[in-house]
């Protein structure tokens, strides 16, 4: 028997739904990724969206169909959805509740089980088991997505993966990702590549100007202010202790 729509429509309802229904109808071929896998692990920051890859395909119009299938069974939902080149989004709209989800394939992508009860709980509901990317892969990928984009949530997420949950990551992710760089930021949009020093150079750069200002006009939204206040100086911190480690790895294995 498939997950019930929640009667009461949050945002949050929205978004365990889908996880929930994802992890039925997928099984362990949707693995969640992205700002919602940090509120999985208990951290306080808000998201608008779902992002999921979707494994092992060649092409993301072998889900689409399924993709629809599912959110057709929203009651009363609008949904639209959007194929370009880089993912699938689709967008649902149900009583006054808006969110996004952003589906991409892969052939492969390391993964792990985790359950939805703390988040669960705090709607009433009752958890399940789903997959979300290995937390060491998703490191390396908040890494190279600063990189490219430049925006504090994703130094908020590196500092709550490394400095919070204590993680490190996966290096030949990182390396690879800064091989193949997709920026639209005018400093950088023409860089195609980038060694690790250049990038811990950058990320250094990033650490001397950061300060509380830029950080509240980013996270403000995000974060209560009891959160935010003094999050410069533990960003700091934690940012500075990943580049010293990141320096002893070269090009190798984490020591």
């Amino acid at each position: 028997m498939s997950v019930s729509f929640p009667v009461n429509v949050t945002q949050d309802s929205v978004f365990l739904w889908i996880i929930h229904r994802f992890a039925e109808v997928f099984n362990e071929h949707a693995i969640l990724k992205g700002g919602m896998v940090l509120r999985l692990l208990n951290s306080v920051r808000s998201t608008n969206d779902l992002d999921y890859v979707f494994v092992p395909y060649n092409s993301k119009k072998d889900i689409l169909a399924d993709l629809n299938r599912v959110f057709n069974e929203i009651p009363g939902g609008k949904i639209t959805t959007s194929l370009s080149s880089k993912a699938i989004r689709i967008y649902i709209k149900v009583a006054q509740v808006s969110v996004q989800v952003e589906a991409n394939v892969s052939k492969e992508c390391k993964s792990l089980a985790i359950s939805t009860t703390e988040f669960a709980s705090q709607l009433n509901e009752i958890g399940r088991i789903v997959r979300i990317m290995s937390l060491d892969v998703a490191l390396a990928n908040k890494l190279a997505a600063w990189n490219e984009r430049r925006l504090y949530r994703d130094l908020y997420d590196i500092y709550f993966l490394f400095r919070i949950v204590k993680i490190m990551p996966h290096m030949d992710t990182l390396l690879s990702r800064l091989k193949k760089i997709q920026s639209r930021i005018p400093r950088i949009k023409n860089i195609k590549k980038m060694s690790l020093a250049d990038f811990l150079a950058e990320l250094e750069k990033a650490i001397d100007t950061l300060s509380q200002k830029s950080i509240e006009e980013q996270l403000a939204p995000l974060l209560l202010r009891e959160e935010y206040i003094g999050l410069d100086i533990k960003i700091k911190a934690a940012l500075n202790e990943l580049i010293v480690k990141l320096k002893e790895t070269g090009h190798g294995k984490i020591k």
